[in-house]
């Protein structure tokens, strides 16, 4: 087993979309589930935006309705979560090792969670938070 893969299907937005910023409140709500600041060096490394943005600048996007898709959505992509599995994480998987303790060595070696995946989409205007949410939570 060298890979393992968790996809989750999210709706896409419409061009008609409209940005918006998230409050301090819905920062603070995110970050309970998420690291914030690690999501927005990675966007920045993939210079999906500027150096230096904040997260209170980051744009995140809703729907808007439009003629033949009144709740501003078409279609679907996919958000996934990649594990690789490395002579480190394959010992702890024969070691035994919870699920959290091989999650918590992926992360070390730069695995992004389903939710960064969707951030990255959210903040791209590909889909809205609310939608990644949902599917990342079933």
């Amino acid at each position: 087993l060298l890979l393992l893969i968790t996809p989750r299907l999210v709706r896409t937005l419409l061009e008609s979309r409209e940005r918006y910023h998230l409050t301090k409140a819905g920062i603070a709500t995110l970050a309970k589930s998420v690291d914030l600041e690690r999501v927005r060096a990675a966007l920045e490394a993939e210079r999906i935006v500027p150096a230096g943005m904040t997260l209170e600048k980051l744009p995140f996007y809703r729907p808007r309705p439009a003629e033949g898709a009144p709740d501003g959505f078409s279609g679907r992509i996919g958000i996934h979560e990649v594990l690789r599995v490395t002579p480190t994480i394959r010992d702890q998987i024969i070691k035994g090792a919870t699920s959290g303790e091989i999650e918590a060595q992926a992360r070390k070696e730069g695995m992004q969670t389903m939710l960064e995946d969707g951030i990255f989409k959210c903040v791209q205007g590909i889909t809205t938070i609310e939608e990644v949410l949902r599917v990342v939570s079933e």
